[in-house]
């Protein structure tokens, strides 16, 4: 969506090692597109998200995809331009679990658990990291995760509901709160400060904000819905996000197009440990010089 992510737009370097504006395109429905070059000596090429009615010259800090002309051919790769370094996502990066700290101080453990995803390893033993933190990959500056239940994925009628913004330290460890703290609608007025949890998460149990809810869903949530033929309804998603969506307004969160974690609820008891599932690679492509 131009009008709320941006627009694809293409720069080359050339051998001076500077940096050319090639002109924004909007791929046919085979993800193809053509540019003219601005010039003759282009050595890498870089396809960035630039945001709406961008009045910057320079390149955003979404570079999506780069790669260096080898023969006329650049294979583009997200890793260096999303990633830090080069570096690959994580195939196993471990746990998440439904849990609602945010009323179990006055309601008292279990209560509404099925009302909340926190992103921890509830079982240590069980995970790569034999540790209570997460481990993602570095993003570069212009990224930041974001975590997700969502209803009905894959549906015209599907519902985000974002537990918010994240990054992991530079070693990878996620080992903070992400940016809504206990969450909107946890119930609790001073949501993005209370609490002692230093792991993303939400809670979805009550509204006295009276921000909108995605969807008009009733609270609290219920992670553990099943549809009319006994098949869950709610998944667990983690996307990579643009950094300039931070701080957007509560309730307008839209997924991006960089979802590589995904896992449904399913039948898992609150507090018991659910493995973050990789499901597939970041995308790439191909610049041909002609």
């Amino acid at each position: 969506d131009p009008a709320r992510e941006g627009t694809y737009s293409t720069w080359v370097v050339d051998r001076a090692g500077a940096m050319h504006a090639a002109g924004t395109i909007f791929p046919d429905a085979g993800g193809r597109a053509e540019v003219v070059l601005p010039v003759s000596d282009a050595v890498a090429f870089i396809l960035s998200v630039e945001p709406p009615d961008d009045r910057d010259p320079a390149i955003s800090g979404q570079r999506l995809l780069g790669g260096t002309f080898r023969g006329g051919r650049a294979e583009l790769s997200a890793l260096g331009s999303v990633t830090a370094g080069d570096l690959p996502l994580r195939v196993r990066p471990g746990q998440f679990t439904m849990f609602t700290p945010s009323d179990n101080h006055l309601s008292g453990y279990p209560s509404n658990e099925h009302a909340g995803v926190w992103l921890f390893n509830p079982a240590p033993r069980q995970s790569e990291q034999n540790d209570h933190w997460v481990r993602l990959t570095q993003l570069a500056e212009g990224w930041v995760y974001e975590g997700w239940a969502v209803r009905d994925i894959g549906t015209l009628g599907a519902v985000w509901l974002s537990y918010g913004k994240f990054r992991p330290d530079g070693a990878g460890v996620v080992n903070s709160r992400d940016d809504t703290g206990w969450g909107p609608f946890s119930g609790v007025l001073d949501f993005a400060t209370a609490g002692e949890e230093e792991y993303p998460g939400d809670d979805w149990i009550s509204n006295p904000l009276g921000y909108p809810v995605p969807g008009n869903l009733a609270l609290p949530v219920n992670l553990q819905e099943k549809d009319a033929g006994g098949a869950a309804r709610w998944t667990h998603v983690i996307t990579i996000e643009s950094a300039r969506d931070r701080g957007e307004p509560i309730g307008s969160e839209r997924p991006f197009l960089l979802q590589p974690y995904r896992d449904a609820f399913g039948d898992g008891r609150p507090g018991t440990a659910q493995s973050i599932t990789f499901r597939g690679a970041l995308p790439g492509g191909v610049a041909t010089i002609r």
